[in-house]
């Protein structure tokens, strides 16, 4: 097995959808050294080529205490989707069974819309062990682990107590906690992300790839990626100030209105889940979009064919099989 640090995807609890994969081969384009690990759910696992990625499930795994401790716990909520907010504090559990599995000491784990560009920045964290995990910003009340980096088990291990020690409060989600456990560490926690920047490369939590790349057509009333939206929230990121660029093979954030201000792009959340087969497309399509007018029917986006037959065929079954109420996910 290689020596580089594990890149670690989990999709558990649903089907991973054709993005996932094709995220994962950016990947493999980017960075072929590293290898990767797609962690599914049992009933969802496919073989896939060993070149390509190590596919496992969240049953393969020797359970340890804190998901044990994790899976007894009950919580109130008022959110719809709720399965959706607990696999998404889940993951960090089943990452810690995945490292403790192989015992590997650092990792690197993806939000599966998210594509990793600068990994050199995160190597050099490597270099220095007086850290334990780190995460994107996503606004002064919340983080957001697109990007995950862990340099120690041990950490990880106390974070996930963290969140067994809060996870009964209500409505508390894995955004919420992973803010709090940063405030905890004067945010030593945060990767350099929206007003969290101390360097000059940024990783982007969702602002970013949301505002160039669109939205996730789910979140919208129409099944349009719409483009150009930004959060407004205190610490939150506008994109609306910058273009993307490629210089010597890196992409970066370049100030439009003084163009010699550019930032490296670490990262691309690409909320809107339009992920091509390989890098050059993406590229292709990222500055393509951020040198578009951003008028209308740029802000308006593409409609997302996938989510209309997905509501088509929900509505369809719903009101053939009466109190059976199921949303139908093709992606």
């Amino acid at each position: 097995m290689s020596n580089e640090v594990p890149l670690i995807w989990t999709e558990v609890g649903r089907k991973p959808g054709k993005y996932v994969l094709n995220a994962i081969a950016i990947h493999k384009e980017l960075f072929p050294n590293n290898p990767r690990f797609l962690i599914v759910s049992k009933e969802y696992a496919k073989k896939y080529s060993s070149s390509f990625l190590t596919l496992l499930t969240e049953e393969d795994f020797k359970i340890n205490e804190n998901t044990r401790k994790f899976n007894s716990l009950n919580k109130a909520w008022s959110y719809q989707h709720v399965t959706y907010w607990i696999n998404t504090t889940k993951r960090f559990f089943i990452v810690e069974d995945f490292m403790s599995h192989f015992q590997f000491e650092k990792g690197i784990h993806l939000e599966s819309d998210c594509v990793l560009f600068n990994i050199d920045y995160i190597n050099n964290l490597f270099m220095d062990d007086n850290w334990g995990i780190k995460y994107t910003k996503h606004d002064n009340f919340s983080g957001c682990a697109s990007t995950f980096i862990i340099n120690n088990i041990h950490n990880l291990q106390n974070f996930n107590s963290f969140i067994i020690d809060n996870w009964e409060r209500k409505n508390i989600t894995d955004m919420v906690l992973l803010h709090e456990y940063a405030l905890l560490n004067k945010e030593s926690n945060y990767l350099p992300s929206n007003n969290f920047n101390n360097s000059k490369v940024i990783y982007d939590s969702v602002s970013i790839g949301r505002y160039f790349l669109g939205r996730d057509a789910r979140n919208s009333r129409l099944p349009f990626s719409t483009r150009g939206t930004f959060d407004v929230s205190p610490g939150a990121f506008s994109p609306s100030l910058f273009k993307v660029v490629e210089n010597e093979n890196k992409i970066l954030l370049a100030s439009i209105e003084n163009p010699d201000t550019k930032l490296d792009l670490g990262s691309i959340h690409v909320h809107s889940k339009r992920i091509p087969r390989n890098y050059r497309n993406l590229i292709k399509r990222l500055i393509r979009e951020s040198d578009a007018n951003r008028g209308f029917f740029w802000r308006l986006g593409m409609p997302d064919l996938t989510v209309v037959a997905e509501r088509l065929v929900t509505k369809t079954q719903n009101a053939l099989f009466f109190g059976k109420k199921k949303d139908i996910r093709f992606r």
